[in-house]
This record gives structure tokens, C-alpha cells and sequence, in this order.
């Protein structure tokens, strides 16, 4: 189930997501769709959220359902400039919906999960990785 703080933080990815689209020269009304749908999937199974969202947004022909399934997970076979954008905008966006840097929620996350959680861990990687991505130095 998809409570209030869930909503208030898809919201404000997608805010953000709108905001800064036009810096990798994507669509600001799909990009904030894609921000707004990237945790539909704790609707569904809140474990498995990535999954359950990309594979019920793939029965609805969605065009970035593969955004929605791979949202998160560093070291992903799968590239899109839509992925990156996503990564980026929900890794500054706190549980609280509010903007942070990468550390401020990296402990956020923390605080949640442990340091020692497989959700850390993966986004600990995740954002060394949008760190280092070039296309991302311009937003």
C-alpha cells in the first residue's frame, strides 16, 4: 500500500523530474509522469516495489516501464538517459519528500533500513555512480 509519506516523496521526485528534464533533453510532462510513477509498485509488494511496478506498467503499454523496474539498482545492464534522471531525482528526494544531498540521504536511508541493509548498500553504490556520471554534472 502506498501511504502518505510514499505519495508526498513520488510527488516530489516528480517535481524535481520535471524541473530538470529539459537538461538531458527529455520530455518534462513524461518525465514527470515517470517520477510520479517510479514507486507505484508498493502498491503491490512493498519488498519488491521495482518489480511489481515495472512489470504491472509493462501490462499498461507504459513507455518507461523499464525505468520504473530498474530504478535503483546500481551496476544495471539496462541504460537510459530517463534511468539516470530518475536515479538522480530520487536519490535527492528524502523520505519527506524534501530535496537533500546525496549523504543527507544516504542517512536517511540509513536511519530506515541500517547501514547493513541490502537497501543501503545498493544505493550507497548507486549514487557513486550518478556521482560519476557525466551527463549528470550539468543539473
Amino acid at each position: 500500500m502506498i501511504d502518505k509519506l510514499r505519495l508526498i516523496h513520488m510527488c516530489a521526485v516528480a517535481n524535481l523530474m520535471k524541473k530538470t528534464a529539459k537538461n538531458l533533453n527529455l520530455n518534462e510532462n513524461e518525465m514527470f509522469l515517470l517520477g510520479f510513477l517510479h514507486d507505484v509498485g508498493y502498491e503491490f509488494d512493498k519488498d519488491n516495489h521495482e518489480l511489481a511496478g515495472g512489470k504491472f506498467l509493462a501490462t499498461q503499454n507504459y513507455k518507461f516501464f523499464n525505468e520504473v523496474l530498474f530504478h535503483g539498482e546500481p551496476n544495471c545492464k539496462y541504460h537510459s538517459s530517463a534511468l539516470d534522471l530518475l536515479n538522480y531525482c530520487d536519490m535527492h528526494i528524502n523520505s519527506a519528500g524534501k530535496f537533500v544531498s546525496f549523504n543527507q540521504r544516504l542517512e536517511d536511508i540509513a536511519l530506515r533500513y541500517g547501514k547493513d541493509s541490502i537497501i543501503y548498500t545498493k544505493a550507497k553504490m548507486l549514487i557513486k555512480e550518478l556521482e560519476n556520471n557525466p551527463k549528470l554534472k550539468n543539473i
